[in-house]
């Protein structure tokens, strides 16, 4: 049995490929190119709002790359995370970019269009049967919060883009996905182990990050065969060594060798890593232990207000010594003032704890100057705003203890001072669904086929 070669463009389309390295990795002689575009790790806004996360310029720049790369060679092209947050908004936004580049470039092929959005009565369903769980940190879902939810996607895995593959499909488009699963698909269609197919998914989705220097903007490639695969980065600035992948592996999990999917569990503790020549690697002895039912993870998103703003600097080391006295005053008349019911007030110090919060180990450590982030809360737009104004007040003058100072304890860096930013979501499902046949894996996700371009 031959290998199977996948080539991934980068850690996410939109972040701009590298076109010689994709010359490049085409030289290798590919059998598939898959790419991933999206991901949680911007929060639930885009989720919620419907907005893509990627510049529509950088994303129709990557998408033309590797569709004139996988259509003039003769490669299906696999797009999984399609917008950012895979939702049917999302999927339409990138399907007329590439209806677009279609049209510009003359192109032709047959399209299958992979929706994940979900209609809540299937999740709902199953949280009453007791067969929803949380993902760690997460609360136990509710009905009330699922409905709560603007859109709800789930992550599909490697099934749809088999599927859409089988019924001829060039170009597949598809919403949320397992990231491995879009690497995973064509391995496991030309009947290579589900497990390792998975395996190599997970060090692809990332482009050259398990490369040397590492970087989610370059090109990663992949040969699966029998009972490994190589991992090699076409760009010659770039080596994979057994500890650049060993060092991924730990990237992003829970558990230091255990990862879920779809249908089972990923098991590394017996993984070994080779330099399989003086740039790459071979990795072996991936073990697959199939779930006895199917999984999904599914995301919801819910809003639950709009955000104000006010950022400011602060040097004055009397002010710097009362710092939390400061923010309590300014919080506390405030409220006070303002009036206002369902207001959320919430601080971020930089300089002594804005990245780890409580968690900050050095936070008594003594600092020149902070930054300080306030941010409201509201019901509203307006009363955010105007309670974030009244914040940019106290924040001015307060009279804290040992002040050397009437007023101007904080430089103000822009203006407007007061800055909206909009809806705020949350992610009220992050949640492990059970799912009731094996089918599902497939029937949640409905494929639609398109001819784009001229017939022919």
């Amino acid at each position: 049995m031959g290998c199977v070669r996948v080539l991934s463009p980068g850690g996410s389309l939109g972040y701009g490929t590298n076109s010689d390295s994709l010359r490049r990795g085409l030289e290798l002689g590919l059998d598939v190119i898959g790419a991933d575009s999206g991901s949680t790790d911007m929060g639930a806004y885009y989720l919620g709002s419907g907005k893509a996360y990627h510049s529509r310029a950088t994303m129709k720049r990557d998408m033309t790359l590797i569709l004139k790369a996988g259509l003039s060679n003769r490669l299906p092209v696999l797009i999984g995370n399609a917008g950012g947050a895979g939702a049917d908004v999302h999927l339409d936004w990138a399907r007329a970019i590439i209806e677009e580049i279609a049209r510009e470039n003359g192109m032709s092929f047959r399209l299958a269009l992979v929706r994940s959005q979900q209609d809540k009565g299937y999740l709902r369903e199953r949280v009453r049967a007791g067969k929803v769980r949380p993902m760690p940190g997460v609360p136990e879902l509710t009905v009330e919060r699922l409905d709560a939810c603007e859109r709800v996607v789930a992550q599909m895995g490697f099934e749809p883009f088999i599927e859409a593959l089988d019924q001829g499909a060039q170009v597949v488009l598809a919403g949320r996905a397992c990231d491995s699963g879009i690497y995973a698909a064509y391995p496991v269609r030309e009947g290579r182990d589900p497990g390792l197919a998975l395996h190599m998914g997970k060090i692809l989705e990332c482009g050259a990050m398990s490369a040397v220097p590492p970087t989610g903007r370059d090109c990663l490639v992949a040969k699966v065969d029998s009972s490994s695969f190589e991992i090699l980065a076409p760009n010659p600035e770039r080596e994979v060594t057994p500890a650049s992948v060993a060092a991924h592996m730990v990237y992003e999990v829970e558990h230091p060798y255990l990862q879920g999917e779809p249908t089972g569990v990923l098991d590394f503790s017996e993984v070994r890593f080779e330099a399989a020549s003086d740039r790459s690697t071979r990795v072996s002895g991936t073990r697959f232990h199939v779930h006895d039912a199917p999984t999904l993870r599914f995301e919801g998103a819910e809003q639950v207000g709009f955000r104000s703003f006010v950022l400011g600097g602060i040097r004055d080391p009397f002010l710097i010594a009362q710092i939390d006295e400061y923010i309590a005053g300014c919080t506390q008349q405030t409220l006070d003032i303002s009036g206002q019911d369902g207001v959320d007030i919430n601080w971020i110090v930089y300089g002594r704890d804005g990245v780890m919060g409580a968690m900050e180990p050095e936070r008594d450590r003594a600092a020149h100057e902070l930054g300080v982030l306030a941010q409201v809360l509201g019901p509203t737009q307006e009363i955010a705003h105007d309670v974030a104004a009244l914040i940019e007040a106290r924040m001015i003058g307060f009279p804290y203890t040992g002040a050397r100072t009437r007023t101007a304890h904080v430089a103000f860096p822009f203006s407007p001072l007061v800055n909206d930013t909009g809806p705020v979501y949350r992610f009220s499902v992050l949640h492990i669904a059970e799912l009731e046949a094996a089918s599902d894996l497939t029937r949640l996700f409905p494929i639609e086929y398109v001819r784009v371009g001229a017939a022919g």
